[in-house]
């Protein structure tokens, strides 16, 4: 029978870092917890309680309430390019308001883990090469309660393909789940203070073998806040800070971040992630360009020297209408 070579170690060394927190390694499916946007990379990934643009079907559905109009956001980021070409990371998301009803969107997520080779149990010989991936598909609607008050759900499908098709312990490498997150968000709840709280990964085991050895999704609670400390004609700046709780090992992880807009053209981007489980302590910048109906971002991710995520760069372009 044949099996995939190295996989699991590349796969969780590669996605581990990004999902942050120990707790969550324990589950299967880790891209879900890569953070998309380069807007809230550049915010320390601290999101939950902002979640204003088409992004929020991923940080908070709930923030789709709020928002008119229709909106595209893309992101592309390779992974580990000083080691492969081939692995990389793609996000995209849209939001689109229905009248009465409230404001549908969605996103996509692909993760290439690029091509690798596959041998037999008996022996190092390479069999053949395997392009390995993982996918979401998610359809999020953001509705409001009140004026000031607003929910959302995402119902998503997850693929996960890390084997080479034939037969391995009578599975074949591949496994589907499907999941679910629940999110609110209070605007105003003072003057110029949001509140959000985002329930995530809700979902089946997905299972590649059998149920004995099925893995749980990476299933985790935001709580977060955001404050406008100011809002005036040219100058702008918000602070947010969010606590992820992972339910299935129960560590914690946080988030800060900092946005100062000039006359809406330009962002300037602060933030740190803070989780001692995965040894993650590290600061974040970005800025953001916005000129008629578009936005382009960046974030970057300083880490310390030697860990996966330094020195890290995400580019995403935001696309109104």
């Amino acid at each position: 029978m044949k099996r995939s070579l190295l996989l699991g170690g590349i796969i969780l060394v590669s996605i581990l870092p990004a999902a942050t927190c120990f707790a969550v390694s324990q589950s299967g499916v880790l891209f879900l917890m890569i953070a998309p946007g380069a807007r809230a990379s550049g915010m320390g990934e601290s999101f939950v309680a902002v979640a204003d643009d088409a992004t929020a079907s991923y940080w908070n559905p709930a923030g789709l309430g709020f928002q008119r109009g229709t909106e595209v956001t893309f992101m592309h980021t390779k992974w580990f390019p000083e080691f492969t070409s081939d692995m990389y990371y793609n996000f995209v998301c849209w939001s689109a308001a229905w009248k009465g009803v409230g404001t549908f969107g969605g996103h996509i997520i692909y993760f290439s883990y690029g091509n690798m080779p596959y041998t037999s149990e008996y022996g190092p010989e390479i069999l053949g090469w395997h392009h390995s991936y993982e996918l979401a598909i998610c359809g999020s609607l953001g509705a409001l309660l009140s004026e000031s008050v607003a929910a959302g759900v995402n119902l998503k499908v997850i693929y996960s393909d890390l084997g080479p098709g034939q037969n391995v312990e009578k599975g074949d490498g591949r496994a589907m789940s499907y999941a679910a997150d629940v999110g609110i968000l209070s605007r105003d709840l003072i003057p110029r203070l949001s509140a959000g709280a985002l329930l995530q990964n809700i979902g089946p085991d997905i299972m590649y073998v059998d149920a004995n050895q099925s893995s749980s999704l990476p299933r985790n609670l935001k709580i977060g806040t955001a404050y406008q400390l100011f809002d005036t004609q040219y100058n702008d700046f918000l602070l947010s800070g969010e606590l992820n709780i992972g339910l299935v090992g129960g560590e914690w992880w946080a988030n800060f971040g900092s946005e100062y807009w000039y006359a809406q053209l330009l962002a300037l981007r602060a933030g740190y992630i803070y989780d001692k489980y995965g040894q993650v302590k590290t600061a974040t910048f970005g800025a953001g360009l916005q000129y008629d109906f578009f936005r382009f971002d960046f974030g970057y991710i300083t880490a310390q020297e030697g860990h996966p995520l330094a020195d890290t760069m995400r580019f995403s372009l935001t696309a109104r209408f």
